[in-house]
């Protein structure tokens, strides 16, 4: 075989193994409206608060919706948040098991009647109220502004 065409068909060997992988690490196989409405939040970004959002208004319009949040801490692992609502309860559960560092160690179940956002100068709360019974307002879920970028 030639030389020079062992050459142009090794690199286009070399590009057709490769273009999958950028492919995924660009997300150019997902379209907009699937990345825009991923199910599982992790980055806690602007696109995941706008997904936040989307949740908070759903229920809002006595929709359901269905999401996991994955919440990274600094030294440790992650607390798992698992939300789901038929638009008239929001059952949100915290799973802090696989940190390390918490204590104690458990599942926590809320099933609550009002959730909404609050915007501070310097970060995002979810809040649930009307929680079994309880007036109380329960900040679930904290977002710090400068991690939304």
């Amino acid at each position: 075989m030639n030389k020079k065409l062992a050459i142009v068909l090794m690199g286009v060997a070399f590009l057709a193994g490769f273009m999958p992988f950028v492919a995924v690490k660009t997300k150019w196989f997902q379209p907009a409206a699937a990345q825009a409405n991923a199910d599982i939040l992790v980055n806690l970004d602007q696109r995941d608060l706008k997904r936040l959002d989307e949740l908070v208004g759903r229920f809002n319009r006595a929709q359901g919706d269905n999401l996991m949040v994955i919440s990274l801490t600094i030294d440790s692992g992650p607390w798992i948040h698992d939300v789901y609502t038929d638009g008239t309860v929001i059952v949100w559960t915290v799973d802090n098991t696989r940190d390390a560092h918490s204590s104690p160690k458990q599942k926590q179940t809320y099933t609550c009647t009002s959730v909404e956002k609050i915007e501070t100068s310097e970060r995002y709360v979810l809040q649930l109220s009307k929680c079994g019974g309880q007036n109380d307002k329960l900040p679930i879920l904290d977002i710090e502004k400068n991690r939304e970028h």
